[in-house]
């Protein structure tokens, strides 16, 4: 099977953004082969194509169902291996993946964003996704002016003067003759000087420290499924983010869960992760490409 195509097929497959030009000829990719193999422009069994194709590109089966995805929508489509520069009204980089791959940090923090992750599922439809590579900022960066005395209980900090004042600052719940904080709340103030006793945390305390250094406002995100919800100015607004936590090879699965919360409370999603001491956030979206 010759993937290069030369004289006037070759004119008019280049045009409408197929091959790689070399001299009068192009060489197509094997995604580029199969497809206009499946519709008939290059005189090849279809069958034939796929079988070989499978056999020379790792992935094939999900490169070719969402190339074939986007040029059924109008993109004009460049292979680069693993992933597609597409063009309509936009440019922007596919990434093809299944509904039963990972999101792999350490290799997606390397790559140029915005991009859209193309995800194949069981059904075999294409689902879209644009990521971002975020910085998010708030304003607000008030604590408590004066030491909180307070007493852990489990796991959570009990305390009974000064209600007000750490309630009115973003800290805790004030239940009228008492109030009580989490652990991570107590843990952050203890570094900051307002309370004596530093608990051990583990876990999400790097990124709820993160973002509140940063100036947004940090509650708890469990009644959406996530970690946090995050202010970026004031409580009384509603929450810009939902901010959950992913391990360094994330289940795609477990991606899509989350998008879907937050989309229907019209929230915008950011996975968190430590990354050798540095917090990267990635901003995660539905989108109709």
């Amino acid at each position: 099977m010759k993937r290069t195509i030369c004289n006037s097929l070759a004119d008019k497959l280049y045009s409408r953004g197929f091959g790689n030009r070399d001299g009068k000829c192009i060489e197509l990719s094997w995604v580029e082969f199969a497809y206009l193999s499946e519709k008939g422009i290059l005189d090849y069994d279809f069958e034939d194509v796929v079988k070989k194709a499978s056999r020379e590109v790792p992935n094939f089966d999900i490169l070719f169902i969402v190339y074939r995805d986007l040029r059924e929508r109008g993109y004009v489509l460049k292979d680069r291996g693993n992933y597609f520069m597409g063009r309509k009204n936009y440019s922007m980089a596919f990434y093809p993946l299944s509904d039963m791959d990972y999101f792999d940090v350490s290799e997606f923090v390397e790559k140029q964003y915005p991009l859209i992750l193309s995800i194949v599922d069981f059904d075999g439809e294409v689902t879209y996704y644009l990521v971002d590579m975020v910085e998010p900022k708030g304003t607000y960066f008030k604590i408590p002016k004066e030491e909180l005395n307070f007493e852990i209980y489990g796991k959570r900090a009990f305390v009974f003067t000064n209600l007000q004042d750490f309630e009115n600052l973003t800290y805790g719940r004030n239940e009228g003759t008492w109030g009580h904080l989490s652990l991570l709340e107590i843990k952050y103030l203890a570094e900051n000087g307002v309370v004596g006793k530093n608990p051990q945390v583990e876990g999400v305390y790097d990124i709820y420290k993160d973002l509140r250094n940063r100036g947004l406002i940090v509650k708890s995100g469990f009644k959406y499924g996530t970690h946090f919800r995050v202010y970026e100015n004031s409580m009384e607004e509603h929450s810009k983010y939902l901010v959950h936590l992913i391990s360094e090879r994330e289940e795609i699965q477990k991606i899509s869960r989350a998008v879907r919360v937050a989309h229907g409370v019209r929230k915008t999603l950011l996975l968190a992760h430590n990354l050798n001491g540095k917090i990267v956030y990635f901003s995660v979206s539905w989108i109709r490409p």
